[in-house]
């Protein structure tokens, strides 16, 4: 009987020590082995994880396309997913605003808010402005054709009406400051108006604007 249970022994611990010989497949033979795992020929590959849901992203065109279908043509026109061009109008304000704050103090939050919603507005009144002058261009061009105008899925009085709501909330955001600004705000409303047209007589119209728009 000691025999017997001295062989048992001894052919687990050989085992257990073949599990430790070098080389990977010596390991998990000896492995399969020792647990009673059917050979090698009977395994089956791990199976694959489930897909995940979409990830959440808060990039500037996934928040387009998460909201509402009848309002991603209007965030289109105003380029809401493409906010560079208002990164660019914006940071130069945000640059004068902090040099305007007194040593060792935050620049204004209330001055930086309001020159942000500027941004948004007149970078999207700008485009807008440009969609309806260059329909007809975008139409015939492969990069614009499915800009919301062009692809027909703004009319051309539905941007109208959107250009007046845009330029409206900029003027509430533009009364608030004082009435210098005011002057200059309103003096640049002309540019903004006649850079689209730039296009047709330049080939460098962001002379006119002095900022690189997405047109």
């Amino acid at each position: 009987m000691l025999g017997s249970r001295a062989a048992g022994f001894a052919r687990d611990l050989r085992a257990v020590a073949l599990a430790w010989l070098p080389g990977w497949r010596g390991r998990s033979f000896a492995l399969a082995r020792t647990a009673g795992a059917p050979h090698s020929g009977d395994l089956q590959p791990p199976a694959c994880p489930e897909p995940r849901g979409r990830q959440l992203s808060l990039s500037a065109a996934a928040v387009v396309d998460s909201a509402p279908r009848p309002l991603q043509p209007y965030l289109r026109l105003m380029r809401l997913d493409k906010p560079i061009g208002t990164w660019l109008l914006y940071l130069p304000c945000t640059w004068s605003i902090g040099l305007a704050a007194e040593p060792g103090c935050f620049p204004d939050w209330y001055m930086l808010s309001l020159f942000g919603t500027g941004a948004i507005l007149m970078r999207g009144a700008g485009c807008t402005i440009n969609d309806m002058w260059d329909q007809d261009y975008d139409k015939k061009v492969t990069r614009t054709a499915n800009r919301p105008i062009a692809a027909g899925d703004i009319s051309t009085f539905q941007s109208f009406v959107f250009l007046g709501g845009q330029l409206t909330l900029a003027l509430g955001v533009l009364l608030c400051l004082n009435y210098y600004s005011i002057a200059l705000g309103a003096g640049s409303l002309l540019l903004v108006i006649t850079y689209p047209l730039m296009k047709r007589i330049s080939y460098w119209p962001q002379l006119a604007l002095g900022e690189k728009e997405d047109s």
